[in-house]
């Protein structure tokens, strides 16, 4: 069979769509997600195949875990061709005949660290230099400056592949003029241990980041293939591919979890070490969350399933650690922008010292000013650290400039519905405009008219009707307006079910419904307006509980110095009410915002000088996330918010904020340390070589030895990170819940658990 080509594909008949997402689009790479690629081998293995017949294509690799396909292209070839090219791939790749035998596929992971091959050259040529200078060993001078250039080959490459690409000149050449100077000079011991330096410390951090994504892919391709599922009251073995979210997972002794949820039923003893490593051992009973990949080492549990594959916390950080950049730090850039800056000025101060005093290793001594290679190891490492320890606790941060901004905020604004209260709102009760009309009708038309609302209130209607037998009608329009509520036609007739706002917005008369029923003016309780045809129907009261954790989450984050805000499309006297409970200073307060206006409020914080937190999970915040600084949503919030934020809490708990925040900081005060250890002893190293003629080689030592020093401290969050800040176990104790016991799941059994109260990270 002729290769395919970009236009002669042979394909079947039948065509599949297939899903996917530009993740990012480089000059010569280029990274693609795909669903499908998790747990479909052969579509992988057709993918792979078609992709490898272009000319112009480098190499493919495949990563399962995170769906993502991973092709380099050759430079000269218009991005637009290849993109074109893979796009028609992915989409044939479900039907294409491929030759029998094809190559498996290939799956992309950090390559093994080679020691040898990265430290080989280094270090022998650094042994040949010190055998020949301290025991004067007849060893060929030209052997011994052969073997250096060589050694160096790859750092100067890389520095003229991003000298020719970016056009500029990079700090970097300073090492490689140092280098070159010196082994032209005949000091060989200088060079040789400044490049097996260099050398160990990039090794380091690549052996680092290797092993923590290797400790994650080694989870996630552990995890069995099947689960047992409950259904129709029977036990059944299925693919865990097939296991839906709502599904009830049974898992015994000695099984690993295959899902994210929420134990419907019995207790356990879990092993989470090689997910959070933390090395005690927990016990999960009823209403306590438990995730994929853990160990249940004793007792039984029925789980309401969550989250499967990679929306788990496993699968999020899996997916972290192969996304990239998520090292864009604002003092790495700095740093590189100074050390840009200090070039020119650099080499003519070199060449004024030669000048003058007529003393190369003088001249010389200024080469050392360029610190910005360590600190561009140092602070990667330390932010993939703090990032993997934030992942292992819960805590799904996306960027290392996400990170350093929320390590500095001072204020942080809170969405109510569904984020400081639990998003599960209940129906208490109906008012009717007038006396004829039954409660029963204004329930049939407002659950009617908000049939595929996602909103919690209208969850919590539908619901509501669904326990009273009141039977839905069909929509035959329907248009969802942000911020104020749904507008339908039924039957012919033109049906509001919303806010007050939007019985005002399009005339609708309230006063005498309100005169007739004082309470809705002066009650706690929340309102939904129903109407039909310009007449008020009535009015349905419903209350959305508080979080357990929101009072002593803002407790906290107010004692820290935070500055907390509260944004709320309810009406002002319930947004009071809710901020009273939470001890929220009653300026802070802003009712009846809708997302425009949301981030109005923002910015005006923004413009007072303030780094603005915002928290909300629901399509009319995506905006307000959008504005913020920093931004936070929930992994059960809506798919827009969650995408827009740049922090995700996986377990759904407001107590992950305050432990963000403090790795955040952690993170930032270990960056600014490994900053001052490496560019404190580089500015000695260079003063003294000015002053002084400071042996180079002892320069080499301090300067290069204190980026190591560094690099080793950039791992401490992962192993002494700030502690969770504590909270009052008493007052989050999660009660049983005893109108609808788990031991007897009823199809209310979903809505009931969302009440439970989150466990601890």
């Amino acid at each position: 069979m002729p290769a395919p080509t970009e236009y002669e594909i042979p394909i079947n008949n039948q065509f599949q769509e297939i899903d996917f997402e530009i993740v990012h689009i480089t000059e010569e790479r280029l990274r693609i997600r795909i669903p499908r690629l998790t747990d479909d081998p052969e579509y992988a293995s057709s993918l792979t195949w078609l992709i490898e017949s272009f000319d112009f294509i480098v190499s493919v690799r495949i990563n399962q875990p995170s769906s993502s396909l991973i092709v380099y292209y050759e430079p000269d070839v218009p991005v637009t061709t290849v993109q074109k090219s893979l796009l028609n791939s992915i989409q044939q790749a479900s039907v294409v005949d491929i030759p029998p035998g094809t190559v498996p596929i290939k799956t992309e992971l950090r390559p093994e660290i080679d020691w040898i091959e990265r430290l080989g050259l280094p270090m022998f040529s650094l042994g040949l230099a010190v055998l020949s200078s301290q025991l004067t060993l007849p060893i060929p001078a030209l052997a011994i400056g052969g073997l250096i250039a060589v050694a160096a080959a790859p750092f100067v490459a890389r520095l003229i592949e991003t000298t020719v690409k970016e056009r500029r000149l990079d700090a970097d050449i300073l090492d490689v003029l140092w280098l070159g100077l010196y082994t032209i000079k005949g000091d060989f011991v200088g060079p040789s241990l400044m490049l097996s330096l260099m050398e160990t410390g990039d090794a380091l951090r690549d052996a680092t980041a290797r092993a923590s994504e290797r400790q994650f892919m080694d989870l996630f391709m552990g995890m069995d293939k099947s689960a047992k599922v409950e259904r129709d009251g029977q036990e059944i073995e299925i693919p865990l591919k097939d296991v839906q979210k709502g599904d009830r997972v049974i898992v015994y002794p000695g099984e690993v979890i295959p899902v994210s949820g929420r134990v419907l039923r019995g207790t356990a003893l879990i092993d989470e070490h090689k997910l959070t490593g933390e090395s005690t051992l927990v016990s999960r009973s009823e209403g306590q969350v438990v995730h994929a990949s853990t160990l249940l080492l004793e007792g039984k549990i029925c789980i309401l399933t969550k989250r499967i594959g990679k929306n788990t916390r496993l699968g999020l950080t899996v997916e972290l650690l192969q996304s990239a950049p998520v090292h864009d730090t604002r003092v790495e850039d700095y740093a590189a922008k100074v050390a840009d800056a200090t070039i020119v000025p650099t080499l003519l101060l070199s060449g004024a010292i030669f000048a003058v005093t007529r003393d190369v290793s003088r001249s010389l001594a200024p080469l050392h000013l360029d610190f910005s290679h360590s600190i561009r190891i140092a602070v990667p490492s330390t932010v993939l650290a703090a990032l993997t320890y934030a992942a292992r606790h819960g805590i799904y941060i996306r960027s290392g400039r996400a990170l350093e901004i929320l390590a500095r905020i001072d204020t942080i604004v809170f969405d109510k519905t569904g984020t400081l209260t639990q998003g599960n709102a209940e129906v208490i009760a109906i008012k009717t405009a007038r006396p004829e009309i039954s409660s029963d009708y204004v329930l049939e038309v407002a659950a009617s008219a908000e049939q595929g609302n996602t909103h919690p209130v209208a969850t919590a209607i539908l619901r509501y009707a669904e326990e009273n037998n009141i039977k839905t009608r069909p929509c035959e329009a329907w248009d969802y307006r942000i911020g104020l509520g749904v507008v339908a036609q039924i039957s012919g007739q033109r049906i509001l079910a919303g806010s007050h706002r939007l019985m005002l917005q399009e005339g609708i008369e309230v006063n005498p419904t309100h005169q007739l029923h004082p309470e809705l003016r002066t009650g706690s309780q929340s309102t939904v307006y129903v109407a039909v045809d310009s007449e008020l129907l009535g009015v349905i009261l419903y209350t959305d509980p508080l979080r357990p954790e929101s009072a002593e989450v803002i407790s906290v984050l107010e004692s820290q110095g935070q500055q907390t805000y509260m944004l709320s499309g309810d009406s002002q006297r319930v947004a009071n009410r809710v901020a009273q409970e939470l001890s929220i200073n009653s300026s802070h307060v802003y009712a009846e915002s809708f997302p425009d206006q949301k981030v109005d409020v923002i910015r005006q914080l923004q413009s007072q000088e303030r780094t603005v937190l915002f928290i909300g999970e629901g399509i009319n915040d995506a905006a307000a996330l959008a504005h913020a600084d920093v931004s936070i949503s929930f992994a059960s919030g809506i798919d827009i918010a969650r995408e827009t934020a740049d922090i995700v809490l996986l377990d759904d708990d407001l107590r992950g904020i305050p432990h963000a925040i403090a790795i955040a900081k952690q993170a930032m005060d270990i960056i600014y340390q490994n900053t001052a250890l490496i560019a404190v002893p580089n500015i000695g190293v260079v003063l003294a070589g000015i002053l002084f003629a400071f042996d180079p080689v002892l320069g080499v030592i301090i300067s290069n030895g204190s980026a190591l020093i560094a690099e080793l401290n950039s791992f401490r969050p992962l192993f002494n990170a700030q502690p969770i800040p504590s909270f009052d176990a008493d007052a989050l104790k999660y009660t049983p819940d005893t109108k609808h016991p788990v031991e007897s799941p009823s199809p209310a059994d979903s809505e009931q658990l969302k009440l439970l109260t989150p466990s601890p990270a």
